[in-house]
């Protein structure tokens, strides 16, 4: 005789758990990474300036910070499985926009991706919080947040090759299957993994709830203050990578696509090795700062780069950068939930991207806007230099009031 499953046998282990969070978050940066990874092809095609990707980026973070103020609301509302789900039909809703070809719906499909963005990141918060071993759980959230640079790593590989041989409309419509696909998949454990929100959330958070949270714990507080400076940085190199080999350097479009992916695979060994090093030693915050100031470094560097370095010698040194640049995400994201008041790892997830996407909201448009002024990519890399050590700053702010507390 069969005896059926209980709830608690059918519910997916942490390793399943993993597994889907990192392909929500794969989905939501693939979207991300279309628009800098073909910005010399798109403007072209659209007549306009390729540095404008600057801008497009930056208003699909802007979407990301306004919504990162619900995005707690919603995971204790509706779930952080049905977030994810909805996350992804943004994506997909973003790509379909894209796919029109014309100018004008370019903002729709940033407005539509950075929402997805802010959705996914709560989400995969919420669940890896709440199933996570507390001694793993840097670790853990870093290899989730290696969705991130894996999913810029896939499309700046895969998208250069597929644009200029099958057209530009491919590489959008296989992140379109894909985002489908992952959130038809994720509603096999969806009423396992929702099984605690709450109907009557909505009643008690508001759109500065995150925010506000954060402000109230200094540990908390600096990190935010942090993470703007983090991302600024992170989302530059990313944005403006194969813009600064194809036009100070003279690298072809695929070429500096594969560049742009040793900085995406590398920040995903970074991401796990930061994670593992924060769990080993216990000094978490201590990692962010040591992160920072070897980035910072890696911006000094960028500013030699030039059509002389041996393609060898350029690929190690994106290596590194991408290590130092990206490990920061998981350590981050792991250390909010950690601090964040019982029951409120979502909303204090929300308030803290609130503070990474304004990060990644300044810091590609100003990055176009004094480049227009500069016109050198590799000189404006030096200038993040500055941001970087003001996240290792802040960093270190946050370590001496979390000793304190």
């Amino acid at each position: 005789m069969n005896v059926p499953l209980t709830a608690s046998e059918l519910q997916p282990s942490v390793p399943v758990v993993v597994l889907a969070t990192t392909a929500a978050q794969i989905a939501s940066a693939m979207g991300i990474a279309i628009f800098p990874v073909m910005a010399p092809h798109l403007a072209r095609m659209l007549d306009v300036d390729a540095s404008y990707v600057g801008y497009q980026i930056s208003l699909l973070f802007g979407a990301a910070m306004l919504a990162s103020g619900v995005v707690g609301t919603v995971v204790l509302r509706w779930g952080a499985c049905r977030t994810m789900q909805g996350a992804l039909w943004l994506s997909a809703a973003g790509m379909i926009a894209a796919l029109a070809g014309e100018l004008w719906l370019m903002p729709l499909a940033a407005l539509c991706i950075g929402t997805s963005n802010a959705l996914a990141a709560a989400g995969a918060a919420h669940l890896l919080f709440r199933f996570a071993p507390p001694q793993h759980r840097n670790l853990i959230f870093s290899i989730k947040q290696t969705g991130v640079p894996l999913g810029w790593a896939a499309i700046a590989l895969v998208a250069p090759v597929l644009t200029l041989s099958l057209g530009w409309r491919v590489p959008l419509l296989l992140i379109l299957a894909y985002a489908v696909v992952t959130a038809l998949q994720l509603e096999r454990w969806r009423r396992f993994w929702d099984d605690d929100r709450d109907p009557h959330a909505a009643g008690l958070t508001n759109l500065l709830s995150g925010v506000i949270l954060l402000w109230r714990y200094p540990t908390l507080r600096y990190l935010g203050f942090a993470a703007f400076f983090f991302s600024l940085v992170q989302l530059c190199i990313g944005t403006f990578t194969v813009n600064l080999l194809v036009h100070d350097v003279g690298y072809s479009l695929v070429a500096a696509g594969v560049m742009l992916s040793m900085v995406q695979i590398a920040g995903m060994a970074g991401r796990l090795a930061f994670g593992w090093i924060a769990d080993r030693s216990s000094h978490a915050i201590t990692v962010l700062i040591l992160t920072s100031v070897a980035a910072a470094a890696g911006c000094i560097v960028s500013v030699f780069i030039s059509a002389t370095w041996p393609a060898f010698a350029l690929a190690l040194f994106y290596m590194f950068f991408g290590v130092v640049a990206y490990g920061w995400n998981g350590v981050m994201h792991a250390q909010i939930a950690r601090l964040s008041p019982p029951g409120m790892v979502s909303v204090a997830t929300g308030g803290v991207m609130v503070w990474i996407f304004a990060g990644i909201l300044a810091g590609p448009a100003l990055f176009a806007l004094a480049y227009r002024s500069i016109g050198s990519y590799t000189s404006m890399f030096g200038f993040l230099a500055i941001g970087a050590l003001l996240s290792a700053a802040l960093a270190a702010c946050a370590v001496r009031a979390d000793r304190a507390s």
